[in-house]
């Protein structure tokens, strides 16, 4: 096979292959597809890092997403709207925790159901959230705190009683 005809053949399986993927890529799979059920939302103070689409999570296992984020200027809070699967059933006092996936992952809600014995109906609110974690803000803390025992250590000079 000549060259010309090789490079005919590679060009024909691009124009194939690529829209080929584009399409898969654009459509999703099982995994992606839209989930049935209920909605719940919840008020944060922060939720960075969280978008439209993040998983919920319960005993790790996926069972809703973040449907949609809408800022609340009355009362200065983002509000946070879940899709929950319908077979899935939570008690009213279930805390929604924004955490990480890892150190530079990106943000999720992680449910925690609690004991009482009433489930959250739909378009129901939680009562117990936990805000977003800044990393930037843990790492200045941990700095400052370094720097402050570290400044002290200077001050108290070995060999030295109090």
């Amino acid at each position: 096979m000549d060259v010309e005809t090789r490079n005919i053949w590679i060009g024909a399986a691009v124009c194939i292959i690529g829209p080929a993927l584009l399409a898969i890529f654009f459509t999703g799979d099982v995994r992606t597809k839209q989930i049935q059920g209920y909605e719940l939302t919840a008020h944060y103070n922060r939720v960075d890092g969280v978008s439209v689409g993040a998983k919920v999570l319960l005993a790790g296992i996926p069972v809703g997403q973040v449907m949609k984020q809408e800022f609340d200027a009355e009362r200065q809070q983002a509000i946070l709207t879940f899709l929950i699967q319908d077979d899935i059933k939570l008690p009213k006092d279930t805390v929604a925790m924004i955490v990480s996936d890892g150190l530079m992952g990106g943000k999720f809600i992680k449910l925690d159901p609690g004991g009482e014995l009433d489930e959250l109906q739909p378009g129901d609110v939680f009562t117990y959230v936990q805000d977003a974690v800044l990393v930037e803000s843990l790492l200045e803390k941990i700095v400052l705190r370094a720097e402050a025992k570290r400044e002290q250590a200077k001050i108290v000079k070995p060999g030295a009683t109090n």
